[in-house]
């Protein structure tokens, strides 16, 4: 029973190792913040710092920076990028 319960755990472990590294990342390479519009399963204002990232979520997410409506969109492992205010 004790070595299931270990085996249970470790499957467990592994399913929220692989699910965390499935989020959508957003990386602001500005050094100023950015207010911006996220979609994803469901819409959010929001902004992200200077110099910073952050997980979104798994996707498909679209991303939108208000100031330029520049706007992309990732699934899976993506990484959306901020560079000059616009996306890359």
């Amino acid at each position: 029973m004790k070595r299931t319960m270990q085996c249970l755990l470790a499957v467990a472990g592994l399913a929220l190792c692989a699910s965390a590294s499935a989020q959508i990342k957003l990386v602001n390479k500005d050094s100023k913040a950015h207010d911006v519009l996220i979609k994803c399963s469901s819409s959010a204002d929001s902004s992200i710092a200077g110099s910073s990232t952050r997980d979104i979520g798994k996707g498909p997410c679209t991303v939108t920076v208000k100031s330029t409506k520049s706007s992309r969109s990732a699934s899976g492992k993506g990484e959306l990028t901020i560079k000059d205010g616009k996306f890359n």
